[in-house]
């Protein structure tokens, strides 16, 4: 079938459906305007370029490397401040839309294209941005002309479609770009970017979108984007008054991005529609800030995203290192040469993240009670050295400050001395082949030094870890070195630093504790023994561990429902704080286990299931609300606590599942197709070519078929080339001729198909 016969097909099909399957307000097309655009044409944009009130097109042309700038004319008129493009007199004429055409040509690359006004001067400039080739910047010039590109300092982007946006409220200019480590927000002062830019990480490769608006009312901007195949794929990070807010994870999986629905914006509770991932229904959605009290989740969770998620291996410190009465967080991964500070108030963290340059290779991070401060103890593995960094307001963490020691330094930890006084530092060093415990305390001259040292003969392998605890309830701390493949080493304290090596012959130590690393075990206090016991998590079960009458005894074993499975980083908890306790333990499927409760309630769910990191450490934070679990991963960690009201939700409105045969919809947008105020879908299905619009019916207010077509003959072809698996690839909706009506175009194999909508009433 020849392009014109295809072209009135359609339009035939378009009038009849309109009329038959719709008895009010039937949707009517035009026939397609059709352009050419050259195969795998991408990034469609739109916007009013050069000021003349219409609604001007941008793609790449990935063929012949530049942009495409389609200009609208009006009546045959040619647009105003424009440069267009001769006419190639050997390229055949097969555009019969109303466009003016002009080109910006691109050395390299383009993955997304944002348009906005960036040095104030009332113009809208164009933004590239591919991984490849970095960002930048065509400003438009006051004669008519566009500018050289002009390249952003910025990390890579990431290669997906809505990595780029511009933000031109209250006076900001300001350009958001999705990079690798995560969101930047470049400000600009008469033209000029503004460095460094402000960078809100998100770790996880497979997310992508910046969608900056405003989700609960508050007048500033939210930040909405998708991770792909996660179960809770829809993210949302509240606006704050410096940044974003850490991330809430919804559950609903969605296969294409939220497109809001433009009649929701005026309301205190904005809707959407995409694609549900699983069931492939069009959901339309909406987030609200009222409090939502009956919930079927018993948990909350947040999460903050430090590092990439294939960061692999990273290390925490919990302490109050400002001195404001609250704990912060602070993370090291070895591939960085940088501590970060996660800063903190009384109801949990902020979210925001400020680095400081530190030691490379680091491999242990604790808080430490020195001189009236709290300090961060560093250890290096690569570089072999031991550090104390102080915390100064405004500036970080200082670089740290050395500690003399014999040998080299594998592992080392902070030890509460209590009353106030400064905590001392237990080192395990290596020298000629062996292996010494060195205890240091703070000396009169201001510099650590060794007080006590033991020789520790029994490590067959390299230690891991050192593990500290009050196991026997004398006020001192005792240390288990943990090494892989072997049970720990574990020794006493006396009251003279000294040590005392006890449970050498235990089967307890030698079976039940052999092979434990860092994240299987934990510690919790006995209220009437005041000693500390032991957590220890291992296939299918978590034991209560602890020292009586000079040896170590199991006092409880909590089994988990899958016997097979591998749990770690267990924790007693009070979610409360009323004395009432439970056993949490991290299954190796993804999900926490509630394995015991003191709660008399027998409808408890005994799993979390979430978006969750898996934990290599687990810690509590205590809030006036209750007590929150955080646990913390390779590249980032998460907020964990019982659900209560919560003052920003989702909620499903309402579904549509198209009954054509074989019809999975992949994609949608939303707009107003027959002109009757009220949006409708228009869904797609790339791998059958076809578009389904919906409407929906005033009376029972259900979602309904209108209309639907295939966009072209599936062995359409032209010289050899065919599109890709989804095709059309790329659309958007908006009033593309002026009269107030919405239109479509998108792009697919090498067209650009535009359809009009018909305004009957206006004849």
């Amino acid at each position: 079938m020849s392009l014109l016969n295809l072209k009135n097909s359609i339009f035939i099909l378009f009038f009849c459906l309109g009329l038959t399957q719709v008895i009010s307000k039937p949707i009517e097309l035009s026939k397609p305007e059709v352009l050419l655009t050259g195969w795998n044409a991408r990034c469609l944009q739109h916007a009013d370029l050069n000021g003349d009130g219409l609604v001007d097109l941008v793609y790449f042309n990935l063929n012949k490397s530049y942009l495409e700038i389609l200009y609208r004319t009006q009546k045959g008129i040619a647009p105003k401040n424009i440069r267009p493009v001769r006419r190639n007199r050997w390229e055949p004429v097969l555009e019969d839309a109303n466009y003016q055409p002009e080109r910006i040509f691109i050395n390299g690359n383009v993955s997304d294209i944002a348009i906005g006004d960036l040095n104030s001067d009332g113009v809208a400039d164009i933004i590239i941005g591919s991984p490849e080739d970095g960002v930048r910047i065509f400003f438009r010039e006051n004669n008519s002309t566009w500018s050289d590109g002009f390249e952003i300092e910025s990390n890579k982007i990431r290669a997906y479609s809505k990595s780029l946006q511009v933000i031109n409220e209250n006076g900001r200019n300001e350009l958001f770009v999705f990079t690798e480590p995560g969101l930047e927000k470049i400000s600009f002062l008469k033209g000029q970017p503004q460095y460094p830019p402000s960078l809100f990480r998100e770790g996880d490769k497979r997310a992508y979108g910046v969608e900056l608006i405003d989700l609960n009312d508050d007048k500033i901007l939210d930040w909405m984007y998708l991770v792909p195949s996660d179960k809770f794929s829809l993210k949302i990070r509240l606006g704050e008054d410096e940044g974003f807010g850490p991330e809430l994870s919804f559950d609903i999986s969605l296969s294409s991005f939220p497109a809001s629905l433009e009649s929701s914006l005026s309301l205190n509770y904005k809707k959407f529609c995409s694609i549900d991932s699983l069931s492939r229904e069009a959901v339309i959605f909406s987030f609200s800030d009222e409090e939502i009290v009956n919930r079927e989740s018993s948990f909350d969770l947040i999460s903050y995203d430090i590092f990439s998620t294939s960061n692999t291996e990273s290390f925490w410190a919990l302490g109050d290192f400002n001195l404001d009465g609250i704990p912060e967080l602070v993370s090291a991964s070895p591939d960085e040469g940088e501590v970060f500070h996660v800063e903190s108030d009384k109801n949990g963290f902020s979210g925001k993240v400020k680095s400081s340059p530190s030691l490379k290779g680091i491999t242990h991070l604790s808080a430490l009670r020195n001189e009236g401060k709290i300090k961060l103890l560093l250890l290096s593995a690569e570089e072999e050295v031991l550090g104390i960094s102080e915390y100064q307001k405004g500036k970080g963490f200082s670089f740290p400050m050395m500690i003399e020691l014999d040998g080299i330094p594998l592992a080392a930890v902070s030890t509460n001395t209590g009353k106030g006084k400064d905590d001392k530092l237990l080192v395990l060093c290596e020298l000629d082949s062996d292996f010494y415990l060195k205890t240091f305390e703070w000396s009169s001259d201001n510099k650590f030094k060794v007080t006590h040292e033991y020789e520790v003969k029994d490590i067959k392998r390299e230690p891991s870890e050192l593990f500290v605890c009050d196991l026997n309830g004398d006020t001192q701390q005792d240390v288990l070195i943990l090494s892989s493949r072997d049970a720990p080493v574990i020794l006493l304290s006396d009251k003279k630093d000294g040590w005392q090596l006890v449970a050498g012959d235990s089967v307890v130590r030698k079976s039940f504790l052999k092979d434990i690393e860092k994240e299987n075990i934990s510690k919790f206090t006995d209220p009437l023994s005041k000693k500390e016991r032991l957590l220890v998590a291992g296939e299918g079960h978590v034991r209560v561990i602890s020292w009586e009458g000079d040896e170590l005894l199991v006092i409880e074993q909590f089994n988990s429902k899958d016997q097979a499975g591998d749990l770690s980083t267990p924790i007693k908890i009070d979610w409360e704080g009323h004395g009432t306790f439970e056993i949490f333990a991290f299954h190796e499927d993804g999900y926490w286990e509630r394995l015991h409760s003191e709660k008399p309630e027998a409808n408890l769910k005994n799993r979390l299931e979430s978006s969750l990191i898996v934990p290599s450490q687990v810690s509590t934070f205590h809030a006036p609300k209750g007590i929150s679990m955080v646990a913390l991963g390779k590249g980032g960690f998460q907020m964990i606590s019982l659900a209560k009201s919560q003052k920003f939700s989702l909620k499903v409105e309402s579904r549509y599942l198209t009954d054509l045969p074989k019809i999975r919809h992949n994609g949608i947008e939303c707009g107003d197709f027959n002109n009757d105020g009220v949006q409708d879908l228009v869904c797609l299905d790339g791998k059958k070519n076809l578009l389904e619009f919906v409407t929906r019916d005033t009376k029972d207010q259900k979602w309904k078929s209108s209309l639907h077509f295939e966009v072209f003959e599936k062995n359409l072809h032209y010289q050899g080339k065919k599109g890709g698996l989804y095709e059309p690839r790329e659309g958007l909706i908006s009033d593309l001729n002026g009269d107030g009506l919405d239109d479509l175009a998108f792009l697919v194999h090498d067209r650009l198909l535009i359809y009009r909508q018909i305004n009957r009433s206006a004849k």
